[in-house]
């Protein structure tokens, strides 16, 4: 049997949008689905609000006393999951953490990538993925900080392994930046390689879609897909199991 403390409470962690604050919405009904599929206290914060990890700390009340699962719901495990998110836990007062490997590092996104990439071709008349031009957004960073692109290029060339032909990749910080992406692919397909909908998702990529009338699809951030919430519920579960022993 194992000694380890059992995981007391879940804390789903985001980057999150500073501006509007329904931008975090999405976030927020993420944790919501959690919260009715967990057998365990569910919360959230994001850190372009800092006070929400010491409202999250609030709620869990006794619950954030124990050991909290904390899931980074970030594309990479790149800066601000390794550095930001640790010290803001700290400083809102949720002492013992267990953190789990971040949603775009999941295996399990690619299959929903995937699984979602098929049904939406098979609308088209009963098509495959590989019969459109397909343009995957992500963020890239403009500090030179490798883990978003490569997260983004290994999910594309996975998806391109399966069968589902060449998966292109345009970037909001660094070559090629998406404006550059959309005119050299003219995507037929759509999809933002983002945890929610902020203003990435709603705005940036949003834009240049509406310019195009032959995009047949897009998919703002393939972290409001419903069956998100199971994924995530399953690394929680994993996680909850390897500590059971």
């Amino acid at each position: 049997m194992s000694l380890d403390p059992p995981i007391t409470a879940l804390l789903l962690a985001a980057h999150g949008d500073g501006g509007d604050w329904k931008r975090n919405d999405s976030v927020r009904a993420v944790a919501e689905r959690l919260a009715r599929r967990l057998d365990l206290p569910v919360d959230w914060a994001v850190l372009k609000e800092p006070e929400t990890f010491a409202a999250a700390r609030t709620r869990l009340g006794a619950a954030a006393e124990g050991t909290v699962a904390v899931y980074p719901f970030f594309m990479a495990d790149g800066y601000f999951v390794r550095e930001r998110l640790p010290q803001r836990l700290a400083a809102s007062g949720f002492a013992t953490v267990e953190r789990l490997t971040p949603f775009g590092l999941d295996p399990r996104l690619v299959d929903l990538i995937e699984h979602r990439l098929r049904a939406v071709a098979a609308l088209q008349g009963g098509r495959v993925p590989a019969d459109f031009r397909i343009l995957m957004v992500a963020h890239g960073s403009g500090t030179g900080q490798p883990a978003s692109r490569q997260r983004a290029e290994a999910v594309a060339a996975e998806l391109g392994w399966r069968g589902l032909g060449s998966i292109h990749l345009g970037f909001i910080e660094e070559a090629p930046f998406v404006g550059e992406a959309f005119a050299a692919v003219d995507p037929e397909i759509v999809l933002g390689f983002f945890a929610s909908e902020g203003t990435h998702a709603l705005d940036d990529v949003a834009t240049l879609v509406a310019e195009r009338p032959g995009i047949l699809h897009h998919v703002a951030a393939i972290g409001t897909d419903l069956e998100v919430a199971d994924l995530v519920a399953r690394a929680v579960e994993d996680c909850i199991s390897r500590k059971a022993g």
